[in-house]
């Protein structure tokens, strides 16, 4: 590359690299970081691309930009937090593993800075589409052997990581055939393979859309009820008839039977009008018994009881269940509001909690 295209795209290559990863050693809310700094590189995969559109006739070779060595790192991360949570890892760990990714910026950089005729361009790109392809299929089959031993209903996070996982290995079969463009200088399949890679990485940045917009909600739903307890609080604090005591001891058998028992508490939707229906008991004088018995609103003490259910399943299952299925399990729509009422209930989050759980039996044993 000569001049001054060559100079920004060097520039613009070292900054969005460089960026990246000080994004992803400062970013602490894990595993989502992950799926963050993820994002970012495949948007700055696609302005580069749009830069050699927008200021190339076609006629010069488009190196490439060494993002493809960090997508696969960044899902095997994301998949071992989500699968392994009790493991996390250490900073040595996470600069081997970035390694590859720093040292072909290095070479893309060296690269950039040698005239066209030196050979250098096409020795970076051979280099680079040999270690894409090694870590896209290393990296893929370490997340299938994570994924298919855990246990538990599919979460969005679950597919999430699987649809990802499949792109990977078709990105797998495109490097390869660009691998085999470089040595061979013909075509396999007829047809140029690198615009291919770019759709997929559109597939991919419209899932983690999709996840972003489905966890986003979820954590809406969690909200409303939390503010319709709220107002439940509210108006129970004004002063209504008491219920006579019989009634009143009729309504709670009924609701520890039909509530608690049948644990119908763990229905996502459960709600007070539910109840209401599957009891034939007005919906008020319910309102009053979890009030003025229980001392909390409805959905704070379906909440209590999620997350007494989930102490009991984390002391049973250990780590072999994902906190994210087990969010689903205990009726939360959302791992984030999972982790909130649980730590206002416990004090510790679930990772926190299931960690301690696992200390305490290996002191017993």
């Amino acid at each position: 590359m000569n001049g001054l295209f060559a100079n920004a795209v060097l520039i613009y290559t070292l900054l969005s690299c460089g960026a990246l990863l000080i994004a992803f050693f400062n970013y602490r809310a894990q595993p989502r970081r992950y799926v963050v700094v993820g994002f970012w590189a495949i948007c700055a995969h696609i302005v580069y691309k749009l830069m050699w559109l927008a200021l190339i006739d076609g006629q010069q070779y488009e190196m490439p930009i060494p993002l493809g060595l960090i997508y696969p790192v960044l899902l095997y991360l994301f998949a071992h937090a989500h699968y392994r949570s009790a493991e996390v890892a250490s900073p040595m760990r996470l600069a081997l593993l970035f390694l590859p990714f720093s040292l072909h910026v290095v070479l893309f950089a060296v690269a950039s800075m040698q005239p066209v005729a030196s050979g250098w361009a096409m020795g970076y790109s051979t280099c680079y589409y040999g270690a894409c392809l090694l870590s896209l299929l290393t990296y893929a089959i370490l997340i299938v052997r994570l994924y298919s031993r855990a246990d538990g209903p599919s979460t969005a996070t679950d597919i999430l990581i699987r649809q990802l996982t499949v792109l990977c290995f078709g990105l797998a079969i495109l490097t390869y055939v660009m691998l085999y463009e470089i040595l061979v200088g013909v075509s396999s399949i007829g047809f140029e393979a690198r615009p291919m890679v770019y759709f997929f990485l559109a597939i991919g940045f419209a899932l983690v859309l999709k996840y972003w917009w489905t966890e986003g909600a979820g954590k809406a739903v969690d909200d409303e009820k939390l503010a319709a307890a709220s107002g439940e609080q509210k108006q129970a604090d004004l002063p209504t008839p008491k219920l006579p005591r019989a009634l009143e001891q009729h309504i709670i058998d009924v609701v520890e039977r039909e509530l608690i028992q049948s644990k119908l508490f763990l229905n996502p939707d459960v709600s007070l009008d539910m109840l209401s229906q599957h009891t034939a008991i007005p919906r008020h004088q319910l309102t009053q018994v979890f009030n003025r018995h229980y001392q909390k609103a409805f959905y704070q003490f379906i909440a209590a009881a999620r997350i007494e259910y989930s102490l009991v399943r984390i002391s049973e299952m250990g780590d072999t269940m994902t906190l994210d299925s087990l969010s689903y399990e205990c009726g939360f729509n959302s791992k984030t509001s999972f982790n909130r009422y649980f730590k206002a209930y416990t004090g510790m989050t679930p990772s926190e909690y299931r960690a301690f759980c696992g200390q305490m039996l290996c002191v017993l044993r």
